[in-house]
């Protein structure tokens, strides 16, 4: 347990690395002061341009300087370990209306989709299923890959690059993002709402036929026979990409 004057101490030096505002600290040479707040911003400002370096190849130098300043001074972080503090920005820059205040509309989404790729890679790992290979897409339970998530975004931040006048296209965009059972690589795909209610029942334990039929109704399709070629079309390509695993035993 430390004293109450050390933990002082170490909250005024720590207040110090995130601010710049000199402290009244004990038995520190003056000099050494700077090198301690450097190493400190040197470190969470490389943690952060790792996590995202769309972003920061995209804003101005001073825009990224003024907004990570920003951020380590006034923000202070929960997490103990350092690769989360990047979703701590992400949750900084939301709250604190960054996007509007630097008229960039589709920020959150951008800086959301950089940080999924470093969360899925890095997220506990899922007991997964058991499963056989074969079976029939429409009839029998079919077998999703755990590790992933179903997104929804305002701007295609997934597919264009934020330089191609990404303000103009906002909408209504989904995409899946997964890890690979056998790489750890983490895979993105482009979704058609179509594609989500499709995932979304499946993950929810029904068979394709049921989901198709109320699919055929829902998006008034009126063509169920070309709804289940283009559904197991889907699935096959899901097989190939090692998203579906297989079949239910």
């Amino acid at each position: 347990m430390l004293k109450a004057e050390t933990l002082n101490q170490q909250s005024l030096l720590a207040n110090y690395c995130r601010t710049g505002i000199k402290p009244e600290l004990i038995g520190i040479k003056e000099e050494n002061l700077y090198q301690y707040r450097r190493l400190v911003f040197n470190i969470a400002l490389d943690t952060l341009e790792t996590a995202y370096p769309i972003t920061y190849s995209f804003l101005s130098n001073e825009q990224w300087s003024e907004l990570t300043k920003r951020f380590f001074a006034e923000h202070k972080c929960n997490t103990t370990q350092v690769w989360r503090m990047p979703l701590e920005f992400y949750d900084y820059c939301k709250e604190n209306n960054v996007a509007e205040q630097l008229q960039i509309p589709f920020l959150n989404d951008l800086l959301y989709f950089e940080w999924l790729e470093l969360e899925v890679h890095t997220m506990d790992d899922i007991a997964y299923p058991s499963f056989q290979e074969n079976g029939s897409w429409l009839q029998d339970q079919i077998v999703l890959n755990p590790e992933y998530k179903l997104v929804a975004f305002e701007y295609p931040v997934h597919t264009t690059a934020p330089t191609d006048n990404l303000e103009e296209k906002r909408g209504n965009y989904y995409f899946l993002i997964y890890r690979e059972k056998e790489s750890g690589n983490v895979q993105f795909l482009d979704l058609s709402m179509l594609h989500v209610f499709i995932l979304e029942n499946i993950n929810d334990g029904n068979c394709l036929e049921k989901i198709l039929i109320e699919a055929n109704n829902l998006f008034q399709l009126n063509d169920i026979e070309l709804l289940k070629k283009h559904a197991i079309t889907f699935m096959e390509d899901l097989k190939h990409r090692q998203f579906i695993l297989g079949f239910k035993n």
